[in-house]
């Protein structure tokens, strides 16, 4: 009988509209196992979520806009995750919008929401609207995942890749090197920004150049957030890039202390937000411009 070793396992597969990679230290022997729950799992979030499929959950919850309708446990969670960040970023981050609008927050008239009958476990969208929930359910997914894979099948070390969205695991102990990510330049896709050390916890890069037809509302191309929870870290790196540097910064600076960020402009210059013990130990090999360190922010 062969010997049972614990090793980084790689898995690669796509869904969700992107790229899935998998780095976890796992028993040989689970690694069919794992790629099965994994690809299931994350199918099944695409199956629900997707925009692009007619017969997802989203979809026709969009196309009964005006109506109650049904929904899962899931689309549940997901939209009440969606209505508090919504609150968090004073409604920069809206994931209803009026049919025919851009997905921006000039676009999005305050007084838009849905119904909910928890008993029921029903939604009523206003008529003429959709929602759009901007990639938070992609990171919603990643997190889930993850603490499948840490509580459930108590893996150790772990990393998960989505799109832009990163959470990695378990090397915060025994003096292991922590996880080195890079932070890809939007301009040169065989080039880097810099890289970001973590032992623990979660990164969202977000660029202008991801969604065609959208143009830039200020000089910020591409801003990455690293902090504790992937959803967080998303939404404040797409909240950044709408909002730009001045505004973005103070917004952030008020509603989180545990987020970092890089923002980059048009013009190539890097703008850091963070502490500034960081700069040694977390962010790596980056050429800074302008230094926001957290406690001047306001």
């Amino acid at each position: 009988m062969e010997p049972i070793t614990s090793s980084l396992q790689t898995f690669h597969f796509n869904t969700m509209g992107s790229d899935i990679e998998m780095l976890l230290r796992c028993e040989n022997q689970d690694t069919s196992l794992i790629e099965k729950i994994a690809f299931d799992w994350f199918h099944n979030v695409e199956k629900r979520f997707s925009h692009l499929l007619a017969d997802s959950e989203i979809s026709l919850l969009n196309t009964l806009a005006g109506e109650h309708c049904m929904v899962s446990n899931t689309m549940l969670e997901v939209l009440f995750l969606a209505e508090t960040y919504q609150a968090v970023t004073d409604g920069i981050y809206t994931p209803l919008l009026q049919n025919g609008m851009s997905s921006t927050p000039e676009s999005a008239p305050s007084s838009l929401e849905w119904q909910v009958d928890p008993l029921m476990k029903s939604i009523k969208l206003p008529t003429h609207t959709s929602i759009h929930l901007k990639g938070i359910e992609n990171s919603w997914s990643v997190k889930k995942f993850a603490d499948y894979l840490r509580k459930t099948m108590e893996l150790k070390q772990g990393l998960i890749l989505a799109g832009g969205d990163i959470t990695v695991w378990g090397r915060g102990y025994d003096k292991l090197d922590p996880w080195i990510i890079g932070i890809q330049n939007p301009w040169n896709h065989n080039a880097k920004l810099g890289a970001v050390a973590m032992p623990e916890g979660s990164l969202s890069t977000y660029s202008h150049f991801e969604e065609k037809g959208l143009s830039p509302t200020n000089d910020v191309v591409q801003s990455t957030v690293a902090g504790i929870d992937i959803v967080e870290c998303q939404v404040w790196a797409r909240v950044l890039c709408t909002l730009g540097v001045e505004q973005g910064l103070a917004l952030l600076a008020k509603r989180t202390s545990v987020c970092e960020a890089i923002m980059l402009s048009s013009k190539h210059e890097l703008h850091y937000f963070g502490r500034e013990a960081s700069l040694s130990r977390r962010w790596l090999d980056l050429h800074i411009d302008h230094y926001h360190f957290q406690d001047k922010v306001s």
